[in-house]
């Protein structure tokens, strides 16, 4: 196992973003951005013929992660590619209308940035061994939905070393990266970056790659979904993300590295499709809105980003989505679309015996998947976002759970 080697690259791409550009995230964020904290950054990594690709924003479309894979794979180095969106709530609107108004020229730069990143990650690779890391008790996640509910996420690492020397580190954690609030006007990564910025330092001349977990129903301390809605919350700033982000950073380079399998890597995928619930009462809903507007409100931007969705919402009664399984030796990487609640890693863990890695926010973003014994709770995730995300409705209960059948039966059709 000390010679196994697995062949590895990593890149990363900046996209520019001018000042003026509209934000996402936040439905109660009403201006653009006024500047650039973080550079807006495509990262790739690179196994053998297969590449997972992350990107600082909040959602992307599964439209343009269905464009820019076959771009990414028509350059020849790759057979296939997984789009991540980390889902900082403090990038540009990229989604295609999806939570907020599409900033075409700016994806437009994301769409040509991610094969250039998958070609230049492929042509740097070097045979490396392979080490997982977890670790527990960093004390940043909450169960944003039951605060009473005691929740402990690792922060999982791999690591990728040529010689003994870091060339590539991929790093999730399952919380939602909204330490920044609505009032943050700086295009910025969120706790992800610094945390990436830390584990480059530690190993000079790698690449961090971060990936966000399941993380529907986790928020950092104690923030909650309804921030959505207000701005200037206490402990939302700049330095507050830098310190999660090194207590996070901190986890990844001191959890001990255990040595495993590094051979081909290689992809299993399949599509799925979801059910939408069926619509509400759309015409008494935007007649309350109206009314709430007009006898003055705290909620006006928010109440008018809903009126707007009520105007061009679509009709579809479900949708389709893609759910990957990326293998190499004994590691599993699980890619599971839209925002899937934390359960969902409890629900996988069963069927792989070895170290696995669950991500959600790949190839598609269209709304939260929670798990079923949710729904009767409502809130914002089960009752409200499909409107931010542009979608008919929320995505029906049991939908989670038929996102990680689908990712199990992967799974089992993979085991060595």
């Amino acid at each position: 196992m000390d010679d196994a080697t697995l062949q590895v690259g990593a890149a990363v791409r900046a996209v520019d973003v001018p000042p003026g550009t509209r934000m996402s995230g936040y439905a109660a964020r009403t201006s653009g951005s006024t500047g650039v904290h973080d550079a807006m950054t495509v990262r790739a990594i690179v196994l053998e013929r297969v590449a997972l690709v992350t990107v600082d924003c909040c959602v992307l479309h599964e439209s343009t992660c269905v464009a820019v894979r076959a771009a990414a794979i028509a350059h020849g180095a790759v057979d296939d590619v997984v789009v991540h969106a980390t889902h900082t709530h403090s990038g540009p609107c990229v989604g295609s209308g999806r939570a907020g108004v599409d900033e075409a020229r700016v994806r437009a730069e994301v769409e040509l940035a991610i094969p250039d990143a998958v070609a230049a990650a492929a042509a740097r690779q070097l045979p490396c061994t392979m080490g997982f890391a977890e670790a527990f008790g960093t004390g940043v996640a909450r169960n944003r939905r039951h605060p009473g509910r005691d929740i402990d996420p690792p922060v999982q690492v791999i690591g990728f070393d040529h010689r003994g020397r870091r060339v590539a580190t991929l790093v999730s954690y399952a919380c939602h990266p909204v330490v920044l609030d609505a009032a943050n006007t700086l295009i910025s990564g969120d706790f992800a970056a610094p945390l990436r910025d830390q584990v480059e330092q530690a190993f000079p001349g790698s690449v961090c790659v971060y990936a966000t977990g399941p993380a529907g129903d986790v928020n950092p301390g104690d923030f909650s979904p309804e921030s959505s809605y207000v701005t200037g919350a206490e402990g939302h700033t700049l330095a507050d993300a830098a310190h999660i982000g090194g207590i996070l950073a901190g986890a990844a380079v001191a959890a001990p590295v255990h040595r495993i399998d590094a051979s081909d890597a290689e992809i299993a995928a399949t599509g799925v499709t979801l059910e939408l619930e069926a619509a509400g009462d759309i015409v008494g809903d935007v007649r309350a809105w109206r009314e709430e507007l007009a006898g003055g409100t705290g909620r006006e931007a928010l109440l008018n980003e809903w009126l707007r969705w009520a105007q061009t919402r679509p009709l579809a009664a479900d949708w389709t989505g893609r759910v990957s399984v990326i293998a190499a030796g004994d590691l599993r990487i699980v890619c599971l679309p839209n925002e899937p609640f934390l359960a969902a890693s409890a629900h996988l863990r069963p069927h792989h015996d070895g170290p696995m890695m669950v991500l959600g926010y790949c190839d598609g973003v269209a709304g939260y998947l929670p798990d079923a014994a949710e729904y009767a709770h409502g809130g914002y995730e089960v009752a409200d976002a499909h409107r931010y995300y542009g979608m008919p409705a929320p995505f029906a209960g049991g939908s989670l759970e038929r996102v990680t059948d689908t990712a199990a039966a992967l799974l089992t059709g993979m085991s060595r």
